[in-house]
């Protein structure tokens, strides 16, 4: 299993708008071969910090999705509606437990 994660910092005034691109892709993204979850969190102290967190069966399907036009809408939304961005993926080794990082919330 390989993890996509997206940790953004939305403009305040995008906000809104950052959570219905999201919401938007996220549905997108499901209906991708070999993505087995997708879950967008908002961080309760931040509420402009949001981490995005896929997690696809292999790296091939990941790498598939790289090369789709829902990931290049998802970088153009990143671009247009945040400050900041980070995209990253890594192997996981384990099974079990939703992932969530302090203090978030799913949005």
């Amino acid at each position: 299993m390989v993890r996509m994660t997206v940790v953004a910092r939305v403009r305040q005034e995008k906000r809104g708008e950052f959570l219905d691109a999201m919401r938007s892709l996220q549905k997108d993204r499901l209906a991708e071969q070999g993505i087995s979850k997708s879950q967008v969190y908002e961080d309760r102290q931040e509420p402009t910090r949001f981490v995005v967190i896929d997690d696809w069966e292999t790296d091939e399907d990941l790498q598939r999705y790289f090369s789709r036009e829902g990931f290049r809408v998802l970088l153009g939304a990143l671009r247009i509606l945040c400050t900041e961005a980070e995209i990253k993926y890594d192997p996981l080794r384990r099974k079990g437990g939703d992932p969530r990082l302090p203090g978030s919330d799913p949005a």
